[in-house]
């Protein structure tokens, strides 16, 4: 991936002409020049896995990232008011960082919030927190059964605690009113208007519920999408089937894929490993599907046309979901893309089964460093390989970078840096260096190999004729920067189809 000064002359939302140029970027388009002096020029970077609505939901909700332990949690919390109905969301905590790093409790919010329902996502996604006035709204209680694919977390007597893990969080999340239109929308474009902030032109929104689909094709319909959006729909329990969904066409919105779970998150134990967790034996997380029940459901939407992409973070996951793409490798389009969302611990005996079945990984930087302390207390030594992005790399699979936005920040600058140190916060050494990318890769990551992952590579991730003008300008050349500069490089424009999205206005014009 070059980088260039050059002058890109747009119409119509395509680059029509490329001259290179020498110490500028100049942008022509409606008969007038964008002069950015110094500056440096690339195809707007992909954000590969991300959830648009959450993201700008959770912009509005308390943010408890960065609590030390459950009682400063339960302290940010205490002058919020209910957000949504009668209850109150929040999102962001990680027991990791607590000493000791246990499971929270209701009884802390109970004392706080004795009538309110609160209701507080694990950083991670896959586990909720909750009080006792949620459980009981909900219907849970010592009777009630884990499900399939899910933890109610109990006390030695059976009590539900106030923890639950990935399927248990819907037997309460179906309690909570849904945001309004209104909220909606307003979540949606102050998300977009963050990500673009950060030189993020396209996104692979996933997890989509069906219900939120008019609300993309009527802002996508109206112009007032900044950036484009791929989404892939919920189908772990056929969501799209009942919805009567198909994929379609467009610019700025297109129904693109489906997305299926094959396990959980390995901070709460959820994600499935060949071998019991070290710090939690005899327990190896949990797989969500029979090979042949997810065989079946994936094998349908191949044959409907959609692409396919599947969260799998365990070598267990990971292994079934490889397998069931190699079985599955005649049936549908060879353009429909074969998708492992994470991709996060890897058996090398599996590696070369990804690389003859074509699958694409899926990756997200920022969690490797930022997991890097919880997944050696997880892990512990073991044979299978975390977050193998240069074993993936060199068996020929390529990889689309993203961050899981909003469990980690959309900070495509900070990811370049991760792929390129894999230096966890507050450590000296990297974990795993032979498993980093160089910046050539990582570029590649979040530009012409995300959009291979969506199959429109044939229109985006290049600065050429004919592509789409989705442009970032930066204030310096990454490939020039040392590793550990990489995340003070400074966005300074993004345009989207030839037009500039951030920042607003005509300022620089010449």
């Amino acid at each position: 991936m070059r980088l260039q000064q050059v002058w890109l002359r747009v119409a119509g939302g395509r680059i029509r002409d490329v001259r290179p140029l020498e110490g500028e970027v100049v942008i022509e388009r409606e008969g007038q020049c964008e002069r950015y002096p110094n500056c440096w020029a690339l195809p707007g970077f992909v954000d590969a896995h991300g959830h648009l609505l959450h993201y700008g939901l959770e912009l509005e909700q308390p943010s408890l990232r960065g609590c030390q332990s459950a009682e400063e949690c339960v302290e940010r919390l205490r002058h919020w008011e209910p957000n949504r109905g009668e209850w109150l969301l929040g999102a962001g905590w990680n027991h990791e960082h607590w000493n000791p790093p246990v499971w929270p409790e209701a009884a802390l919010l109970d004392a706080i919030f004795p009538d309110v329902p609160v209701v507080l996502r694990r950083v991670d996604g896959h586990a909720l927190w909750v009080n006792s006035e949620a459980l009981r709204r909900a219907g849970i209680d010592d009777e009630t059964p884990d499900p399939p694919g899910g933890l109610i977390v109990r006390t030695a007597t059976g009590k539900p605690t106030g923890v639950l893990i990935d399927a248990a969080a819907e037997l309460l999340l179906r309690h909570i009113p849904p945001p309004s239109p209104v909220e909606m929308r307003r979540a949606l474009l102050r998300a977009a208007a963050q990500l673009v902030r950060y030189g993020i032109t396209e996104v692979h929104d996933m997890d989509v519920d069906p219900q939120w689909v008019p609300l993309f094709h009527e802002l996508a319909t109206a112009g007032q999408l900044p950036i484009r959006v791929q989404s892939y729909i919920r189908a772990q329990a056929g969501q799209w089937k009942t919805a009567g969904l198909l994929p379609t066409t467009g610019e700025f919105f297109q129904l693109r894929g489906v997305k299926f779970y094959a396990d959980g998150a390995l901070g709460s134990y959820g994600a499935a490993l060949l071998e019991p967790y070290a710090d939690a034996q005899p327990h190896a997380g949990i797989l969500f599907f029979s090979s042949e029940a997810l065989e079946q459901a994936v094998r349908e939407a191949l044959q409907t046309g959609w692409h396919v992409a599947i969260h799998a973070i365990g070598d267990a996951a990971v292994r079934q979901v490889a397998h069931l793409f190699h079985r599955l490798g005649a049936v549908g389009d060879p353009e429909q893309r074969r998708r492992i969302e994470h991709v996060q611990i890897v058996h090398p005996a599996d590696i070369p089964v990804l690389a003859e079945a074509g699958v694409i990984a899926s990756v997200q930087p920022l969690h490797c460093i930022h997991d890097a302390p919880m997944a050696r207390r997880r892990l512990g030594m073991r044979c299978s390989i975390p977050y193998p992005w240069q074993s993936l790399l060199s068996a020929g699979i390529p990889l689309a970078a993203g961050s899981d936005f909003p469990i980690e920040p959309p900070d495509v600058l900070a990811g370049l840096a991760a792929f390129c140190l894999r230096l966890p916060p507050g450590e000296t050494m990297p974990w795993y260096p032979e498993e980093r990318l160089d910046i050539e890769q990582a570029l590649a990551a979040y530009t012409i190999w995300a959009h291979y992952a969506a199959a429109v590579d044939d229109r985006r991730g290049l600065l050429l004729p004919a592509y789409d003008a989705d442009i970032v300008v930066l204030d310096r050349n990454p490939a020039n920067c040392e590793p550990a500069e990489l995340s003070t490089v400074r966005v300074v424009a993004v345009y989207v189809a030839g037009v500039r999205r951030w920042p607003a206005g005509e300022a620089l014009a010449g």
